[in-house]
């Protein structure tokens, strides 16, 4: 529920992040690069699928493809089935992915560590609940799951509408290109309809359809028509061959399957793009009244509509628990309240990391200008006692300065207490206390150095200021417009 992925889609993402994917690379170099960062188990061929998989953008694919698809990898005709091999497509990580997850959220990930390595987290978390942008279909052990694709901006709204009025807007399924309707039955379920229109030109009728139920692929359409001309699909014949030789090439029962096929379609003609149905029909004449003044009828016949259910929503909570979930608003309402909490988190976090920063930069001011004012002097002196009129003198030792800022699993300690390479033992902190300043180089006595010193400081204590002023609303609030200005120039 927290991130919308499955364990493989989740090692993807956090491979990419490590190696900060922004030029082009080979799915199949990165499919190695997962499959060693991330403990991955299994083949690398499953791994290629998954990256393909992530990357697809026709319709009824991804609302939002967290890759880019550099290359074939697949369209609506076969359902991304003809992608080219994992050795000849190349991807990066998408711009507004990046917008999704917020690099400021990594710190606090909890990740996992196996064998000494540290991995993937058991989940992130984005700044909208993407088990409903893209969707999840699957089986696992006892348990399968069917959640359909929905709106981002739509959802963005229903997520300020929860800010303000405490309450989400019922939401329909969406799917990104999708031609069709969309519309909730009287059972519960939502219908999906085809888009067709009747034209007539030069005297004869033609069925236009220009759109397809979601999940049905333009090869397999294509096939049911040839099935309505009386023609042999490639799936048939080979079904009648392996027969043929079975019994002996007796084709009697063939034949009697042939003579119940009802001829409905005298011929049909293909103008498709990539990512757009075109099917021109014509009809039989005597058969072009019954299904023009039918409507049930042609959508029936010619399978123009599916329905999509959402009574079988299981996922993992942010717990790792098994759950299900019996509306869309329900998993909303859980993502909403785990997502609010973490921004509280964020904030702890980057406010800590900025008094931290702020700390050090205060001190190196302090330092740089009472050296060059000669009220501190370093030359010619011991470092024992350099060390000591430093903490005498107010001046913050480093691990003093580091446990100001929340840790993460992501940091590394900057100092080590136990300097096996301290000479001094008699002075009051370590000398590596001091290295923040004592490492300075000789630039940072120049005026311009100080003056810039002195303008980081002052804007470090303003985004204090103002980080501490905002709201996790606010913040939330932000991350969302930024989203949208992102996927409104992407879209674009």
């Amino acid at each position: 529920i927290c991130d919308g992925l499955k364990p493989s889609e989740r090692k993807i993402l956090y491979a990419c992040f490590k190696r900060k994917l922004k030029d082009e690379i080979k799915v199949a170099q990165l499919s190695g690069y997962v499959a060693e960062h991330s403990a991955y188990h299994h083949g690398e061929m499953s791994l290629c699928a998954t990256i393909v998989a992530m990357a697809q953008n026709f319709v009824g694919s991804n609302n939002i493809n967290l890759l880019m698809p550099l290359g074939q990898f697949g369209t609506r005709n076969q359902g991304g089935k003809e992608a080219a091999s994992a050795r000849y497509i190349f991807t990066n990580l998408n711009k507004v992915t990046r917008h999704v997850f917020n690099e400021s959220d990594d710190a606090l990930m909890d990740y996992i560590v196996e064998e000494g390595q540290r991995i993937e987290p058991n989940w992130y978390l984005p700044i909208i609940p993407l088990i409903l942008v893209n969707g999840a279909e699957g089986i696992g052990t006892g348990w399968s799951t069917s959640i359909p694709c929905y709106n981002p901006r739509e959802i963005v709204e229903n997520i300020r509408n929860k800010m303000k009025t405490g309450t989400f807007n019922e939401m329909t399924p969406w799917y990104k290109g999708f031609q069709g309707k969309i519309e909730k039955n009287n059972k519960g379920a939502y219908t999906v309809t085809g888009k067709y229109e009747w034209v007539e030109r030069n005297g004869n009728t033609y069925l236009i359809i220009s759109e397809l139920p979601i999940k049905k692929w333009t090869k397999d359409y294509k096939e049911y028509l040839e099935k309505l001309m009386g023609l042999e699909t490639k799936k048939e014949k080979e079904e009648e061959k392996k027969k043929k030789k079975k019994k002996g090439n007796d084709s009697s029962s063939s034949d009697e399957k042939k003579d119940k096929v009802k001829v409905l379609i005298e011929d049909f003609k293909e103008y498709h793009t990539n990512n757009r149905v075109n099917f021109e029909i014509k009809i039989l004449d005597n058969y072009i009244d019954d299904y023009r003044n039918d409507e049930e009828k042609l959508i029936k016949k010619f399978k123009l509509q599916t329905s999509i259910n959402v009574t079988n929503m299981v996922l993992f909570d942010k717990d790792m628990k098994i759950k299900k979930y019996s509306k869309i608003e329900d998993i909303m309402e859980e993502f909403y309240e785990a997502r609010l909490n973490f921004y509280e988190r964020r904030k702890n976090y980057l406010l800590s990391s900025l008094k931290r920063d702020l700390e050090i930069l205060d001190n190196k001011v302090r330092f740089i200008l009472a050296v060059i004012n000669e009220e501190l002097v370093i030359k010619k002196i011991k470092r024992r006692d350099l060390i000591n009129t430093l903490y005498k003198n107010g001046y913050t030792p480093m691990s003093k300065i580091n446990s100001m800022k929340i840790k993460s699993q992501i940091e590394d300690d900057i100092v080590d207490h136990n300097d096996a390479d301290d000479e001094d033992n008699s002075a009051i902190v370590p000398a590596k206390e001091y290295d923040y300043l004592l490492s300075m180089s000789l630039w940072s006595l120049t005026y311009e150095k100080v003056e810039e010193l002195m303008k980081n400081k002052e804007a470090k204590q303003k985004e204090i200021d103002m980080l501490s002023s905002m709201s996790e609303k606010d913040l939330w609030e932000n991350d969302l417009k930024e989203f949208v200005q992102v996927l409104d120039v992407n879209t674009n």
